[in-house]
């Protein structure tokens, strides 16, 4: 296998990611992908980051402007942008996904990007038609769009801990088991 190409600043040519001058950092980006799925957690984090914003918005009316910013963003147009050390390996690993389980994977995006830019687009008339008035409209809308965006998404951060098939329900009764053994 021929060494990576490095360009002057130390970037590998092949992947666009730095050299890896210390073992910590490379170790860091080899657990970027999950190897039980072949995806990287991270990206979910853009859905966990508008969720989180929706339920907090009711009570801190200056986030408004950051949910009306949020756009939907593909898996790999996510890891494209990264600075994040490992992105080129979870570009290849996804790359290297099984048709079904990939397009398993996007279904469950593709239904948290409609879900969001619903949630938002709500969050939108209300904003332009009540203003700051009726408050406890806007809360119930904000909790209730929150908690059906966090059933999808635990959805997917089951199938990206335990890959295709694996619901985690396994691991959590063997530990139950040795929970009620002791």
């Amino acid at each position: 296998m021929a060494a990576p190409t490095m360009t002057s600043g130390g970037s590998n040519l092949q992947t666009g990611e730095p050299a890896f001058a210390d073992g910590p950092l490379k170790a860091r980006a080899s657990a970027l992908v999950n190897p039980a799925s072949g995806l990287a957690n991270d990206y979910l984090n853009l859905f966990n980051e508008i969720v989180m914003l929706i339920e907090q918005l009711p009570s801190m009316p200056e986030l408004i402007d950051d949910i009306f910013a949020w756009r939907p963003t593909s898996y790999q147009d996510y890891f494209t942008r990264s600075i994040l050390p490992g992105r080129g390996s979870a570009l290849e690993a996804y790359a290297a996904l099984g048709q079904t389980f990939r397009r398993d994977f996007e279904a469950l995006v593709g239904e948290l990007d409609r879900m969001a830019v619903g949630a938002i687009a709500a969050i939108r008339r209300h904003h332009k038609t009540k203003g700051d008035s009726e408050p406890y409209t806007l809360a119930g809308l904000c909790t209730r769009s929150g908690e059906k965006m966090r059933e999808v998404l635990d959805r997917a951060t089951k199938l990206v801990n335990y890959g295709p098939g694996g619901s985690g329900d396994a691991a959590q009764s063997a530990a139950d088991r040795v929970m009620l053994a002791n």
